[in-house]
């Protein structure tokens, strides 16, 4: 069965703390999935592409050739295609790419790159993913509740400082509370409450 991968794109994935970065290799073998602060945040390294007049058929010609072999262990050029289409709906999409460094746009707006991908990518099937491991990890993020949660909650109070100190407020205000219920119920007997205990009941206090 083939695997269902349900994150739409690149801006989807940055709303869930999947941040994207350049490789340090330009070989398309090199794509890795690591894990940030606390598994809240992760960084996807993508070999980084420039896009010009010559990139689409470039690409094209490139496909058609892993094509006519059909048994090779990966097709790394249909694959990365393919990958890219994925993560790129419009213009926004390649914007948030170009601006981290893994896409340079020397073919003119940041639109005309969105649909030069979308046109390759369309009915584009790898016929075997060289990057499964990595949509695997993507997409397990990206069904975490956890780290929705988290996401949404720092896009909140990042907007509202305010509601960010408000909530931090109640929190210490809880830890506090917590604090005192767990002295009053849990605090050691003390030589003052004998004290107080035998004054109480021979001078009738």
């Amino acid at each position: 069965m083939r695997p269902v991968y349900t994150f739409r794109n690149v801006l989807e994935l940055v709303d869930v703390g999947i941040h994207f970065k350049p490789s340090d290799s330009k070989s398309l073998a090199h794509i890795n999935f690591s894990k940030g602060w606390w598994g809240f945040s992760v960084k996807v390294e993508l070999p980084p592409i420039v896009v010009d007049d010559f990139t689409k058929p470039m690409l094209l010609n490139l496909i058609a050739y892993e094509m006519c072999y059909l048994n090779a262990y990966e097709a790394w050029v249909t694959s990365y295609t393919s990958l890219l289409d994925t993560l790129i709906d419009n213009g926004e999409d390649v914007k948030a790419l170009r601006k981290v460094g893994v896409l340079e746009n020397s073919l003119g707006s940041d639109e005309e790159v969105a649909k030069l991908f979308n046109e390759i990518g369309t009915n584009l099937v790898p016929y075997k993913s060289a990057y499964l491991n990595a949509k695997r990890e993507i997409q397990k993020h990206y069904e975490s509740w956890r780290n929705t949660l988290f996401s949404q909650l720092k896009k909140e109070y990042v907007k509202s400082p305010w509601a960010f100190f408000a909530l931090l407020g109640a929190f210490i205000a809880l830890l506090l509370s917590g604090v005192q219920t767990y002295f009053t119920v849990w605090s050691p007997k003390s030589t003052c409450d004998d004290l107080c205990m035998f004054l109480k009941s021979n001078h009738h206090l």
